[in-house]
């Protein structure tokens, strides 16, 4: 296992300044994030240079890529291009969310018929698809995502684990990850402060400022397979 940084909290900064925070800090590997409106550290649709460009920074900061996170991308036009950065940066896993709103069977549907693009997506360009159980979305929780991972039962598709999210749907993140460590691809680990559906600010994150039982967390995820 090793543990990385998302450049997404560097998300006002280039990508030079986030690498240079991260193994700053001690940290193994990064999740690169291109998210519009939050950071953006690389883009899709780009020349074969630029990518390795990004991969020879990262390396030259002595980090490697673990991941990279997208959104809005799984159900829309730009899913494959971002798989194609993601293959082109050399990231074993591409995070995304399923989107959607919790409880909408029809949005469900259409997802599952989509993931079947998805799959093949993806062993066609040799990227493993983690998705997030995500607030509100249509994979939210320790159910959904259950029933996400069954459905799909591929090794191309499993499960990119947030306790935050979990925990502020009512689900005990230890207990998720116990149930869920087959189909778990990536993780984040974080604090916060309130099970407010809000994150809340940055500074409440940082393991140790919060409320949830981050020492636990961090366990069941060692004994993930």
């Amino acid at each position: 296992m090793k543990l990385g940084c998302s450049t997404l909290l560097f998300g006002g900064y280039d990508l030079e300044t986030a690498l240079e925070g991260i193994a700053r800090a001690g940290y193994d590997a990064i999740e690169l994030v291109s998210i519009p409106g939050m950071g953006v550290h690389f883009e899709m649709g780009r020349c074969e240079q630029y990518y390795v460009d990004i991969r020879q920074k990262v390396a030259d900061a002595g980090l490697i890529i673990e991941s990279v996170g997208v959104a809005g991308g799984f159900t829309g036009d730009q899913f494959e291009a971002q798989v194609k950065a993601a293959a082109a940066l050399g990231a074993p896993y591409l995070t995304t969310s399923s989107g959607g709103a919790s409880g909408d069977e029809e949005y469900w549907a259409a997802m599952m018929r989509r993931m079947k693009f998805a799959r093949v997506c993806a062993r066609v360009h040799d990227v493993k698809l983690s998705f997030k159980p995500h607030v509100r979305g249509a994979v939210n929780n320790l159910e959904t995502a259950k029933r996400f991972a069954q459905a799909n039962d591929s090794p191309w598709v499993g499960l990119n684990i947030d306790n935050t999210h979990l925990q502020r749907e009512g689900d005990d993140p230890i207990e998720a990850v116990r149930q869920l460590s087959d189909w778990i691809f990536t993780a984040r680990i974080r604090d916060f402060k309130s099970d407010d559906m809000g994150i809340g600010p940055v500074e409440n994150q940082i393991p140790g400022k919060g409320m949830a039982d981050v020492k636990g967390y961090w366990e069941a995820l060692c004994q993930v397979p």
